[in-house]
């Protein structure tokens, strides 16, 4: 690698139809102008419709790959996706530990996958526990979306249902006391309007609104087929001194094989290029 060129490390499960996991986050980490290096923990048969099956890569391997890329690769940043089981995480947070007492560790996005969108387990039950104990305070970051982020509080008895935007915000705070710097709760799955964000707003005072894609109420611009009241989609982001609230136009569409992947490792690639 040339100099100054930047390193992004996934450690995540193998997807055949290149959609989601390792191949995903790869290209984004290209597409970020990010030198992208692998340690597969699973490979899957899957595609756009499903998972079919799961095949486990053996924890002492899943060891031996990160530290053949981190003895070797000068690393600034690591993204983990799918973990598959409780020794694969204890695997991976040997390996990470050792390079931690001897090189401080880079920012680590952790994504924890627990279940496809096509509803397919891709986290053993009994590795929840592990990973929210034992690796999130490892993290800089996690970025669960609903279904996960109500998984994990359900691990230590707190079984809220994330509907509201109000929801969002507590379930970040509650996940933060896990250990990691920050939370970021994405929204894919939950649909608001102007009208939420306006009251999240109220309730939350100091909120950082941050709208992208949304047009100001002063610009007169005819669009075909555009609502006075749009629906909405809100990322919330928590790191106990401040919450932000990403807000977006929602999009239609059935295309989302892969998104929460390529979204993390974005981020990791930007942590990776400095930015904050």
């Amino acid at each position: 690698m040339g100099t100054g060129v930047r390193s992004v490390l996934t450690i995540a499960g193998s997807d055949s139809s290149s959609g989601a996991g390792i191949q995903a986050d790869l290209k984004t980490f290209a597409a970020h102008e990010c030198y992208g290096t692998t340690v597969i923990t699973a490979l899957t048969a899957q595609n756009t419709t499903g998972v079919q099956a799961v095949q486990r890569i053996p924890p002492e391997f899943v060891e031996k790959q990160i530290h053949s890329v981190l003895d070797d690769i000068e690393t600034h940043a690591i993204k983990t996706g799918m973990l598959y089981d409780a020794d694969c995480i204890r695997a991976v947070m040997k390996a990470l530990n050792a390079y931690d007492a001897r090189s401080s560790l880079p920012p680590i996005i952790c994504d924890p996958v627990c279940v496809s969108t096509s509803g397919h387990s891709l986290l053993a039950p009994s590795a929840v526990e592990v990973l929210i104990n034992e690796f999130f305070p490892l993290a800089t970051l996690i970025t669960p979306n609903k279904s996960e982020a109500e998984l994990l509080l359900s691990q230590h008895g707190v079984a809220q249902e994330i509907v509201t935007l109000l929801d969002m915000v507590t379930a970040a705070q509650a996940l933060l006391r896990h250990g990691s710097r920050a939370v970021l709760v994405k929204g894919g799955h939950i649909t608001a309007s102007m009208g939420d964000v306006e009251e999240l707003s109220r309730i939350f005072e100091g909120i950082d609104i941050v709208y992208h894609g949304i047009l100001s109420e002063n610009m007169e611009i005819l669009q075909v087929a555009q609502t006075r009241n749009p629906l909405l989609v809100v990322d919330i982001l928590c790191d106990g001194e401040q919450i932000t609230a990403f807000v977006r136009p929602h999009i239609d569409s059935t295309s989302t094989h892969g998104t929460g992947c390529t979204l993390s490792s974005a981020i990791a690639s930007q942590l990776a290029r400095g930015s904050n």
